[in-house]
């Protein structure tokens, strides 16, 4: 099997791997948890919003909630996750939009989707 690559348009930035790629981001989404920040601005804003928007035109989810709003910040979260069979915490990001509304938003898996997309079989 032959590693995928991710590449990162808003950064312009090629990651060698998909692991290596969700862990970066994961750290990102990690730090904005425990130090209890929402992230409104910078490089790493940019790169989330990329990654949202993104995945979301390739799964067509949430493509009216993006036409009406803008996202507005990221912060990261503690949520339940199925894993497994099991259910364990575990942090990921919530969304904030314009109208005060969040949503939850799982790195791993956007960019899971977007490797997908960028390296068809």
């Amino acid at each position: 099997m032959v590693a995928k690559t991710v590449t990162i348009e808003s950064k312009d930035y090629v990651f060698n791997t998909l692991k290596e790629a969700q862990k970066y981001y994961d750290a990102i989404v990690k730090e904005l948890f425990e130090a209890n920040l929402t992230l409104t601005t910078g490089q790493d804003f940019e790169d989330l919003k990329w990654i949202y928007t993104t995945c979301c035109s390739y799964t067509k989810h949430n493509l009216g909630k993006l036409a009406d709003f803008n996202i507005i910040g990221f912060k990261g979260i503690r949520t339940i996750r199925e894993k497994g069979g099991q259910y364990m915490p575990t942090e990921c990001c919530a969304i904030v939009f314009s109208d005060g509304s969040e949503e939850e938003f799982y790195t791993d898996k956007a960019i899971k989707e977007i490797a997908l997309k960028q390296n068809p079989r």
